[in-house]
């Protein structure tokens, strides 16, 4: 990919505004832990809220019509097997969240992230994402998405990923 092209796809994502190398990895790792729940070509995407009190809901949806495909739910003490991959991903999703909620003056009582396997990212305006409307909210781009790890630019996300400046015509 050339570089004018990769930073015209990157235009299309908010990024955080500093670096935060510790929010950085534990984002690369929730992305690489959802990747084998993730089949290539499924167009599939994963949201992952956890709540105030710890639980931890996952959300498939299709990245071509937002449909909910599957949902798991539990509080850490009953999250899948530690050696699956769905309990693989619910550890390091749990993380990741307790990280980023630490980042909040006062955090959210349901803060999610989504991911398509390649990158990783929130919304600060719309912090719940299983929230009713959460979706298409951002799909019409009433509400941008920061990622901490840049989503694929033409992946199962790309719907969601609103431009952060005007359109310019050359």
């Amino acid at each position: 990919m050339s570089h004018d092209s990769r930073a015209n796809d990157l235009a299309a994502q908010h990024l955080l505004p500093r670096a935060n190398y510790k929010l950085t990895e534990l984002a690369e790792e929730v992305a690489r832990c959802a990747r084998p729940l993730l089949p290539d070509g499924s167009k599939l995407f994963l949201g992952l809220e956890q709540n105030d009190a710890g639980s931890l809901r996952m959300i498939w949806w299709r990245g071509d019509d937002f449909r909910v495909i599957a949902e798991i739910e539990a509080t850490p003490e009953a999250f899948c097997p530690e050696d699956s991959d769905e309990g693989i991903l619910q550890d390091a999703a749990a993380a990741c969240l307790t990280y980023l909620a630490g980042r909040w003056p006062t955090p959210p009582r349901r803060l999610g992230i989504i991911t398509d396997g390649t990158g990783v990212a929130f919304s600060p305006a719309r912090p719940a994402v299983a929230q009713a409307g959460w979706l298409m909210a951002h799909a019409s781009g009433e509400a941008p998405l920061t990622a901490i790890v840049a989503l694929a630019p033409r992946g199962p996300c790309a719907l969601l990923c609103t431009p952060s400046v005007a359109p310019s015509r050359h």
